[in-house]
């Protein structure tokens, strides 16, 4: 799921609070596919590299804001098919934010 958000994300903007934690399975999929698809990006530098897991974290603190548990796992069957849910593309526009916070800009 994370590398089709990962793609998307790449878009910006910030959308509007809907307060759902996700499940710690959840969390620990998101954030462990969101590091793997980070890390594997062409050309990213080592600085960008190393700054995935706080940009994922940061990610995953906004999914959880915006996706309830149940869209987490409508967006991870909708990405294992290459689709995307209009919750994914609400999550993929703070990616942006979330890279510069990771690497301190």
């Amino acid at each position: 799921m994370i590398r089709w958000l990962f793609a998307a994300a790449l878009l910006s903007a910030i959308a509007p609070p809907a307060s759902a934690e996700w499940t710690k399975n959840q969390r620990v999929r998101f954030v462990g596919s969101c590091i793997e698809g980070c890390q594997a990006t062409p050309n990213l530098s080592g600085p960008g590299k190393a700054a995935c897991p706080t940009a994922c974290n940061c990610l995953a603190d906004q999914g959880e804001k915006t996706m309830t548990p149940a869209d987490f796992e409508e967006a991870d069957k909708a990405a294992a098919k290459d689709k995307m849910t209009p919750k994914m593309d609400e999550l993929a526009k703070h990616f942006p934010a979330c890279a510069r916070q990771a690497l301190g800009r």
